[in-house]
């Protein structure tokens, strides 16, 4: 008999954490549809020479080669609280790992165990949403950022997200100037903020055409 398909709420609940069969099948989905948003967070990220990245979130691992397509010389540590997702992302980097330029660790961003001023740059994709305590969240990512550090996100914007009924459950949603609000607020300055409309396409579930707002901010640490 075929398994039903999952409800908003679980999807919800599988993007925040993906876990088991379910997790796995989504990490691939997401790899899908935030590819043109994390080719805008490569873009913006300007990654150079001797960069030391922590990505927050980091799924799978699909995308964790185009970091060193863009630049080889660099150190890359990622940081997701899905057992699952650490499994599935160390399977696809084993040689980067074993030649330690990948380092992969579970945790949650509020939890970080990275030493002060670790990084040169932080970025994470389609994360913002979930974190229950942003202060708390950019307070521990100011943290390892090293002066004049960066910290990269992106998002979906608030509108155009609640075109996707999953969104509903259990995701904090952000406007691009809610979105500058809180890093200003939480010690990030020069703000920039990019923003770009991906073409129409079909939802996840099928049942509707969806057109989605990509948003990327970037902030200093002084």
């Amino acid at each position: 008999m075929e398994k039903p398909a999952m409800t908003a709420g679980e999807v919800a609940s599988q993007l925040r954490r993906p876990e088991g069969e379910d997790g796995i099948k989504v990490g691939f989905a997401m790899n899908k549809s935030n590819a043109a948003l994390y080719q805008m967070v490569l873009d913006f990220l300007a990654i150079k020479p001797g960069d030391r990245i922590l990505e927050i979130g980091f799924g799978n691992g699909h995308f964790i080669p185009a970091l060193f397509e863009r630049e080889n010389a660099i150190r890359y540590t990622g940081l997701d609280m899905s057992e699952t997702m650490v499994t599935q992302a160390t399977r696809e980097n084993e040689a980067r790992i074993s030649d330690g330029s990948v380092t992969l660790q579970l945790g949650k961003t509020e939890d970080m165990p990275f030493a002060a001023g670790a990084f040169t740059k932080v970025f994470a994709v389609n994360v913002l949403y979930f974190w229950d305590e942003p202060v708390v969240a950019l307070k521990a990512i100011h943290r390892v950022l090293d002066t004049g550090g960066q910290l990269l996100l992106g998002i979906r914007s608030k509108e155009t997200m609640q075109q996707l009924p999953f969104s509903a459950h259990g995701f904090t949603l952000y406007s691009a100037e809610e979105a500058k609000a809180l890093l200003e607020a939480n010690g990030f300055r020069d703000i920039e903020v990019q923003t770009r409309m991906e073409a129409p396409r079909m939802s996840g579930d099928g049942s509707t055409m969806v057109e989605l707002e990509n948003i990327c901010l970037r902030g200093i640490k002084f």
